[in-house]
């Protein structure tokens, strides 16, 4: 008897009052979820879907209307009862490679019947259908495998809006924050946490650059996403969530110092009071909540959402805030001696230090020997950080 069987003859046990609820929970725990990693099964799921489809859309000519609709529907129930046969009575993972095979036949329908009926979408609308047909798959059997098909799915189809339509679909955008959103609070799980931030990032800039054609709207939405990893309580959350923000703001920045053109910028420059009243509440908001908590500390990070792109020197200046950046927390991780701070200052001070140097002496400077005094700069910076280090790592604190 497997875990999901135990449970449900166990709930049978419960309603009869044989057991009470608590003694099945204690039960239950004696039987912890395996973390199952099936990477080939979910594979062999992708490629027979992958399969399925190549071979209808290459035969769907010759093939009548009521044997198409009958290939779908029977292909896709058939995986749909299987997986779900197989995933409460024999193997979970086996099953969710069946389910898998199902929502990727159920999308790859979606298209095909389009096809049939000489049906165009001029919107992701047929992504929506599929998103949400994964997510309630999801639901009934709250799998990662599922999860990750799911959003990846959602994902997909944002971008696909984007490429051909030139919009951001608000029905996935509004199926991603109320639908995804549940389950990655409640489940609280790493991966679930990740990959929704992932999915969040790449979305917002498809909204900035689609919606407001200008990317300075994407400090507004990277800031939420940063106050709202200070907010929430659990940890799975919270880092990938303030992390990844971080990371990407960190990036941005890198992205101003190279392409901010202000002449450019103030021609695209759309909504801007309400744009400051955000960004204002947002960052009053993040410092609040830092300095209740004692961690003013973290303001280091603010320096990263600050609106460079008003200045005349921006570029400039956006390239002085990597140094800010980058120097504050490595002398915080030498004051404090914490080896995971040293690390993150020493990368950011590298990466800080590359950027600066190729702004400030590529233009100039003969390309060879650009490289030839860059690598010599690096070997010296890599030799002065290892040896600070390697100094505290002898008083022991770092390991």
């Amino acid at each position: 008897m497997n875990r999901h069987q135990l449970k449900n003859e166990g709930s049978k046990w419960v309603e009869k009052g044989i057991i009470e609820r608590q003694q099945l929970d204690d039960i239950m725990a004696l039987y912890p979820k395996r973390s199952q990693k099936p990477i080939l099964l979910t594979l062999a799921a992708i490629f027979i879907g992958l399969g399925f489809l190549s071979f209808i859309a290459s035969n769907w000519g010759v093939i009548p209307d009521i044997a198409r609709m009958a290939i779908i529907i029977i292909a896709m129930t058939s995986f749909y009862f299987a997986g779900d046969k197989v995933y409460r009575t024999r193997s979970e993972t086996v099953g969710i490679s069946l389910l898998l095979i199902a929502v990727l036949i159920f999308g790859s329908g979606i298209f095909l019947t389009g096809q049939m009926y000489n049906y165009t979408s001029f919107s992701a609308f047929p992504f929506f259908v599929w998103a949400l047909a994964a997510l309630l798959v999801f639901a009934i059997y709250d799998e990662r495998t599922l999860f990750v098909a799911a959003i990846v799915i959602t994902t997909i189809g944002q971008v696909y809006s984007a490429g051909n339509f030139s919009e951001f679909n608000l029905l996935l955008g509004l199926l991603f924050v109320s639908g995804f959103s549940y389950y990655v609070y409640h489940r609280a799980d790493w991966l679930y946490a990740t990959l929704f931030t992932l999915s969040y990032i790449l979305q917002a800039v498809i909204l900035a650059f689609v919606e407001h054609h200008s990317y300075h709207w994407l400090l507004v939405y990277f800031l939420a996403l940063y106050l709202l990893g200070i907010l929430v309580s659990k940890q799975a959350l919270k880092i990938p969530f303030t992390k990844l923000s971080i990371a990407t703001m960190f990036i941005l920045v890198i992205w101003q110092v190279f392409f901010l053109d202000m002449e450019f910028f103030t021609e695209s420059l759309g909504g801007e009071f309400f744009f400051l009243t955000i960004w204002v509440v947002l960052s009053l908001s993040v410092m609040v909540l830092l300095w209740k908590r004692n961690h003013l500390i973290f303001l280091l990070n603010l320096v990263l959402f600050l609106p460079v792109f008003y200045l005349e020197t921006g570029s400039m200046v956006a390239l002085i805030l990597l140094f800010i950046y980058s120097l504050g927390w490595l002398l915080r991780g030498y004051q404090s001696e914490n080896s995971g701070i040293v690390t993150k200052g020493t990368v950011a001070f590298v990466i800080s230090t590359v950027v600066a140097y190729a702004q400030l002496a590529w233009d100039f400077m003969d390309k060879s020997l650009f490289f030839f005094i860059g690598g010599i700069l690096l070997f010296l910076l890599s030799f002065f950080l290892e040896r600070k280090r390697r100094n505290l790592s002898k008083r022991g604190r770092i390991v």
